[in-house]
């Protein structure tokens, strides 16, 4: 697709919306390792080994669609039945898979994806657990891509929205000085694309990390909307009966929680130590793996120039 023809596409850039995203999990990383003010900027140069802009998903969920998977699948011909068929069956052995893991690691994984937490007394299990849902989400996307090489219109959609953001981008210096200029209290990002602003306490040891970013609504967004089922919109419908905890459509939903580049990053390292080792991510390695883990962890904020 040339310039020419991008910067056709109906964008109003000066309608924004600025989201300050929680970043689930990142917590519980945290948790294994204790990263001071000086070394924190180790953490965030594993982002930039991530092509795809982290809005991409913001803006889908802006659309209504709470799983972010639908405009993959996106076609003429295709329906809200069909695209939830088409889900359900590449959720499904990922189901599967889970039932058949420990009552103990299933507990961790189902709570984590429902609500962001670790179970008391599965602590030891929350980095393991992180790479199960890891594991799922990366083979579930990878299918999905496969399935929108042969959709144009889920390509175009995705291909529009980037577009989107890169006028946004090109026009964010302008609006943040006019916005400043015109509302003195309003105090907007430096930058429209994803940043990161670190707390830490009185000793300077890294608390949490602040997301924010600047989305615009997706120009296609008309486009997509009618094929989102209803059980994966958001807001969700009052009419629709709630998904089960462990079901594909609760799965289907929640899984792309880990998609955040700074806990992909972390979780990375981690596993190319596993990998280095031969260690499998199976259930009988998990202390094994939560113990690579930690050492992973303490070895690169340390040894990291």
């Amino acid at each position: 697709m040339s310039i020419q023809k991008k910067r056709q596409i109906k964008v109003d850039t000066n309608q924004f919306y600025v989201l300050s995203p929680i970043l689930p999990y990142i917590d519980i990383i945290f948790r294994s390792i204790n990263i001071h003010k000086k070394d924190y900027s180790k953490t965030t140069t594993l982002i930039h080994k991530f092509q795809e802009d982290p809005r991409m998903v913001e803006v889908v969920h802006k659309c209504g669609d709470a799983s972010a998977k639908v405009p993959y699948l996106i076609e003429a011909g295709e329906t809200k039945e069909s695209i939830l068929k088409t889900l359900r069956g590449i959720a499904d052995p990922h189901v599967e898979y889970l039932n058949r893991l420990p009552e103990k690691i299933q507990t961790t994984i189902h709570l984590l994806l429902s609500i962001n937490i670790l179970p008391r007394g599965c602590e030891e299990l929350g980095i393991p657990a992180l790479l199960e849902i890891d594991r799922i989400q990366r083979e579930m996307i990878g299918t999905l891509r496969g399935l929108m090489e042969d959709r144009p219109l889920a390509k175009a959609f995705h291909e529009n929205n980037r577009t989107a953001l890169q006028m946004l981008d090109r026009d964010w210096p302008r609006i943040r000085e006019e916005k400043t200029c015109r509302f003195s209290t309003v105090l907007l990002p430096e930058l429209a694309q994803t940043q990161y602003k670190p707390t830490f306490d009185k000793e300077g040891w890294l608390k949490y990390i602040h997301e924010t970013c600047v989305i615009v609504d997706s120009p296609d967004a008309k486009i997509l909307r009618p094929f989102i089922p209803a059980v994966l919109q958001d807001p969700y419908p009052a009419s629709e009966p709630i998904p089960v905890m462990g079901s594909a459509d609760w799965l289907i939903v929640n899984v792309g929680k880990i998609g955040r580049h700074l806990t992909r990053a972390l979780l990375g390292i981690i596993k190319e130590r596993l990998e280095t080792e031969q260690i499998p991510l199976e259930k009988d390695n998990y202390e094994l793996i939560n113990q690579r883990a930690l050492e992973t962890l303490h070895n690169y904020v340390e040894k990291m120039p």
